[in-house]
């Protein structure tokens, strides 16, 4: 269900050898205030980086990109420009910054993002109302318009969610993963809800473990097995299910998630199972896809080209 709407996407920016790099998977990122910064898979020195925050986008004069119309009788039309990324400045800072840490750092790019979805939620009483979802920006100062029917009072607790999809090479893990998807399907029916939280998923799936239906193998060797879990439920949340929507909850706040965690994430169990026997060698390196998560309170800087 879609309320509100949008307008298109604007791309403002080329694309640049850097965005084909692979970073390194299930890395905890450095922090550089809302800069973070992934490792690459194959040089431990070089990153690849992006903006945690979600900004309303500045026109050539650097005023926020924000209109608001108001209407016959006790309505209005407000519309702004999202997007994410860095500036030139705030780039050669970073660069600069890193480079007196250690003159072997070096930034590769931006991170990729092969997909991405946008919500916008005003709250009220509190309760969330979705105002428009859409694609989102995938390259840095790429940018999506959202307008929006307004009636007064104007009061606006407005918050932006991007839910982006990026790919990158898994760590080396003494692990092995076996899955043998008939058991699956038959000791768990999935199919019976229409809507899942990633909580309730690991549950179904730890449940499946205990039975045999799935198994991992540590080799012998150092190793968290706990962290070995959270890589394999995540893979096996991609195998299985599709992202269906984002909700937001009281207890969602600004700022970022990684994973699968983030508790307004709702999945929905493919409609293709899966069969057979299926292995995976977490020793041996591959290409996955992993999610991530910006929250961003827009409410305040919304409410102020309102106000004016």
């Amino acid at each position: 269900m879609k309320k509100g709407f949008t307008l298109g996407l604007f791309l403002f920016t080329l694309l640049t050898a850097g965005l084909s790099g692979d970073l390194l998977l299930d890395e905890t990122p450095l922090k550089k205030g809302d800069i973070l910064l992934f490792k690459d898979h194959d040089n431990p020195t070089h990153f690849y980086y992006l903006c945690s925050e979600i900004r309303i986008a500045l026109d050539s004069d650097h005023r926020p990109k924000i209109s608001f119309f108001k209407l016959k009788g006790e309505e209005g039309v407000l519309s702004f420009f999202l997007t994410h990324g860095l500036s030139s400045e705030e780039l050669s800072r970073i660069r600069k910054d890193l480079s007196e840490e250690s003159p072997e750092i070096l930034l590769r790019g931006p991170v990729s993002f092969s997909k991405g979805t946008f919500y916008i939620f005003n709250r009220t009483n509190g309760d969330s109302e979705l105002w428009a979802t859409g694609k989102a920006p995938l390259f840095p100062n790429q940018e999506v318009v959202v307008s929006q029917k307004l009636k007064e009072p104007f009061e606006l607790n407005t918050v932006a969610v991007f839910v982006m999809e990026y790919e990158g090479i898994t760590k080396k893990i003494n692990a092995r993963l076996s899955v043998n998807w008939d058991q699956v399907y038959i000791q768990e029916d999935m199919s019976v809800k229409t809507e899942w939280t990633s909580i309730e998923i690991k549950n179904r799936l730890h449940r499946l473990t205990e039975s045999g239906a799935i198994r991992l193998e540590m080799a012998e060797g150092p190793g968290d097995l706990a962290n070995v879990w959270d890589v394999a439920y995540e893979h096996l949340i991609h195998q299985m299910f599709d992202v269906q929507e984002i909700r937001m909850f009281e207890s969602t706040s600004s700022g970022i998630e990684f994973g699968l965690g983030t508790q307004g994430i709702v999945y929905t169990l493919k409609e293709e199972k899966k069969s057979g026997s299926y292995r995976v060698d977490f020793n041996r390196r591959f290409k996955d896809r992993r999610q991530i998560v910006f929250v961003t309170d827009i409410g305040e800087t919304l409410q102020r080209s309102i106000d004016r």
